[in-house]
């Protein structure tokens, strides 16, 4: 029932503060002065503040194993992981529903096969304490839903761990960072035409640099990209939907009502941010 009220809530949202859980949230054009978030760098700079908010919690990865996780799989008091299709390249060889997740040779988890933007259809609420996604946002037609679910799954005080790429330096470079007045647009008007979430697909496919992406080979472009995605549902999967900054991920996490414990950006391209989520 609390996953259905949920969708109720959202599809009936006329504004941000209808969407966003934090009643209290005002939108900011304020930029983020911190000069650490401009170069990448080699470590994050505060790992007590992380290690506190990761160690003994019940985790879910989405997508993954990443290997920005080893460290975390130790720490958590188990870890399950999520995925939609087998990925040989990232040593996500089979999928097989309710198996053992054992990223490093050692079971943390159970393996469950469902859509990352629709958790809620496979984790009751509040099941986790802990949920990690590295580089799996900008892959979601509708980020600000897909984040919704994500944390209705999260119980109170839980931890929210994410990884996006960093456009500086990918075949994104080119193109701008989505605002959060966009993402809850398209996920208001997706909730009742599928076409909402393709209005700015050939815009997308445009504007990625091919040439950047080791999934092509050279001399591909728009063509190649359109054709990929359109083919499968992986295809589909595969396309940065959207492009983030960390202004647009703090506006995020002070929409979901979670306090900002760190904000990094890690070599050579990972914008990481982890927020816990407020009691009230």
């Amino acid at each position: 029932m609390g996953a259905l009220l949920w969708l109720v809530g959202t599809a009936a949202a006329t504004s941000l503060k209808d969407l966003c859980p934090n009643a209290r949230f005002e939108p900011t054009l304020e930029d983020i002065n911190d000069e650490a978030l401009k170069y990448p760098y080699d470590n994050i700079r505060d790992p007590l503040a992380l290690r506190r908010a990761t160690e003994g919690r019940r985790g879910l990865e989405i997508g993954g194993p990443t290997p920005l996780a080893r460290e975390l799989y130790g720490l958590l008091k188990s870890c399950d992981n999520l995925a939609t299709f087998e990925d040989h390249f990232h040593g996500r060889p089979e999928l097989v529903n309710n198996s053992a997740f054992a990223p490093d040779g050692r079971t943390v988890g159970r393996t469950l096969i469902g859509d990352a933007a629709n958790l809620t259809n496979h984790v009751a609420r509040h099941a986790y304490e802990f949920l990690f996604a590295s580089h799996v946002l900008e892959h979601t037609r509708d980020p600000l839903g897909a984040l919704l679910s994500w944390d209705a799954a999260l119980a109170p005080g839980g931890t929210l761990f994410l990884v996006l790429p960093w456009k500086a330096d990918t075949f994104d470079h080119a193109r701008a960072p989505n605002t959060l007045d966009q993402l809850a647009q398209k996920h208001v008007r997706g909730r009742t035409s599928e076409d909402a979430l393709m209005v700015d697909f050939e815009q997308t496919v445009r504007s990625v640099d091919v040439a950047r992406d080791w999934g092509f080979p050279p001399g591909s472009g728009a063509a190649e990209l359109r054709a990929r995605t359109l083919a499968s549902e992986q295809g589909m999967q595969m396309l940065h939907w959207h492009v983030f900054d960390f202004h647009l991920l703090k506006e995020l996490y002070e929409c979901l009502n979670y306090d900002v414990v760190a904000m990094d950006l890690l070599q050579p391209f990972h914008q990481l941010i982890v927020g816990t989520k407020r009691v009230s």
